[in-house]
């Protein structure tokens, strides 16, 4: 009964703490585009023919999703994104759960299971970055519970089965198409499914090779790719891709202000811990090992996947540079820092009350900075106050507590800097930023009831840097998105690349205006402008191939 009333307060406290950071990003926006544009029976484009088709969304799966919904229950992407994501938080939020209820604890820690399990769902519901990817109108949270089921079903299901081989594969090739780095995690899978095989000497059934089938639609979603946008990867990797020193360095900055903001001093502690006992133990790990086939085969399956999780990290960190966002690219390790820390404080066999005062500390300092940021900036709607958003944590908490001391102050000035330094280059924009731009536009652009009359068949054409809502409010006007998420051309113009994360790609000179733009936005009204010379479909097949890289 305690378990139970535990998960249903977390469960409110989640949907509380999901209304409190409800928010929706232009870039969803471009999702809901391609899902318009698939109803409308033109597939999953950008724009409608004769405009080449490109692959600016990121998640098929997604995509999908959102147009079945709206197929089903007729509540539109921008209506159903939230809730679809909410959905996710809860299913990421009960495999935690569960996950912890199942972890093995020796005596003196089981003793103690739900004040744990308790302490693990404090953490991850304080946690900003869990809360403000239960929303977002993108695929985050779809992945971060896809991720998590895969990582647990390789645990949890009996070793040796089809059943267990076949969820993996599905849930694998389900996080593949959620996300394009998904692709790491398949691999994994393939690895997982060869020490299975040589832990059992290559005793494959054909139920066995049969279970890992699901694999295949990696390859059907490749061919199909290449089919339909002829590229093997989707146009977002040409437009964000960028192999400079400063996004190494960008990346770095992301990855130290995401330890620091949460606190992570603690975890990196423990795991250092838990490398120096294991290897003045290794005697008696080695033995551990030898001693059944299970222990072996649970080492190196851990191992993959830890090495999965690392190599996706690392190449968000050292080759994109961190991300656009509030570090929703790590926001799927979340849960499993809070595992892992159950799991090493029972490995250096924490006493019950040792690892509570460990977990408590652990949690009070990770909640002071996102928390004292989030009351400083909470109230900040207009695109005025939160446009490149630079708010010091040590100002507001020097102001808050005046007795600090300086030592306290200058580790959360150098937080500051490094926050400062990735706002200036456009990465790990705050949630408050996104929420307070999408209101904006929502204010200065129509409603798509209204957007929806704004037709013309002379292919009307708009050219913006932020496509998302006023694609989706314009369905039937084609959008030339000029830091090219959705262009073919601008995507692959390295010559002109800034050093904004994410929006370092322009047009080539000419390449916009070899389409004459003719619709005019002010003040919320929409106007289709009069051509000295009308745009032909050839015209645009001709502008489209004459400035093809």
């Amino acid at each position: 009964m305690l378990t139970v009333l535990i998960f249903l307060a977390a469960l409110v406290a989640l949907v509380i703490g999901w209304k409190t950071f409800w928010f929706l990003t232009d870039d969803a926006y471009i999702a809901f585009r391609y899902v318009s544009n698939y109803r409308l029976g033109y597939g999953l484009v950008w724009n409608p023919p004769p405009f080449r088709p490109v692959e600016g969304y990121t998640s098929f799966l997604w995509v999908m999703l959102l147009a079945w919904v709206w197929k089903v229950t007729g509540f539109d992407p921008p209506t159903a994104a939230n809730y679809l994501a909410l959905a996710c938080g809860v299913l990421t939020l009960v495999l935690t759960g569960v996950a912890v209820l199942q972890l093995p604890l020796r005596p003196s820690l089981a003793a103690g299971r739900h004040a744990l399990l308790a302490a693990v769902f404090i953490g991850l519901l304080s946690n900003r970055t869990f809360l403000a990817w239960t929303s977002s109108g993108l695929e985050t949270a779809l992945f971060n519970a896809l991720l998590l089921a895969w990582m647990l079903a390789w645990w949890w299901l009996p070793r040796g089965t089809p059943a267990r081989l076949a969820v993996v594969a599905t849930l694998a090739s389900l996080v593949y198409l959620t996300r394009p780095d998904g692709l790491l995690f398949v691999l994994a899978s393939v690895a997982l499914f060869a020490a299975d095989a040589w832990c059992r000497e290559g005793r494959w059934r054909a139920a066995d090779w049969l279970a890992v089938m699901p694999l295949l639609l990696i390859p059907a979603h490749l061919l199909w790719r290449k089919s339909f946008y002829g590229e093997w990867l989707p146009n977002t990797h040409y437009a964000k891709s960028d192999p400079r020193w400063l996004w190494v360095m960008s990346g770095l900055r992301y990855a130290l202000s995401f330890i620091i903001e949460y606190a992570l001093w603690f975890w990196i502690a423990l795991a250092l811990a838990t490398v120096w006992v294991g290897i003045r133990r290794r005697m008696f790990v080695m033995g551990w090992l030898r001693e059944h086939p299970a222990h072996l085969e649970s080492a190196m399956g851990w191992s993959i996947i830890g090495l999965s999780i690392g190599a996706q990290v690392a190449y968000y960190t050292l080759v994109i540079g961190g991300d656009h966002f509030e570090f929703r690219v790590y926001s799927h390790l979340l849960p499993l820092i809070f595992l892992s820390a159950l799991w090493m404080l029972n490995a250096l066999q924490f006493r019950f009350g040792s690892a509570v005062i460990f977990l408590a500390l652990f949690l009070a300092a990770s909640l002071v900075i996102p928390w004292t940021h989030w009351l400083a900036t909470k109230d900040r709607m207009t695109r005025e106050a939160t446009s490149y958003m630079k708010v010091s944590v040590a100002d507001a908490l020097a102001q808050r507590v005046p007795a600090l001391p300086d030592i306290v102050l200058a580790y959360v000035r150098l937080y500051d800097r490094l926050q400062f330094w990735l706002i200036d280059h456009a990465a790990c924009m705050r949630h408050q930023e996104h929420k307070g731009f999408h209101m904006f536009l929502m204010q200065v652009l129509p409603p798509r009831a209204v957007g929806e009359k704004v037709r013309d068949d002379a292919y009307p054409v708009v050219t913006q840097t932020s496509v998302g809502v006023m694609a989706w409010v314009l369905p039937y006007v084609n959008v030339i998105d000029e830091h090219g998420l959705n262009d073919y051309v601008i995507a692959r113009n390295r010559q002109a690349t800034g050093n904004l994360m994410a929006h370092f790609r322009s047009p080539p000179p000419g390449y916009l205006e070899c389409f004459r733009p003719n619709v005019a936005i002010r003040n919320g009204h929409v106007t289709i402008l009069p051509r000295d010379v009308p745009l032909t479909a050839d015209d645009i097949r001709r502008c489209e191939e004459s400035f093809r890289p």
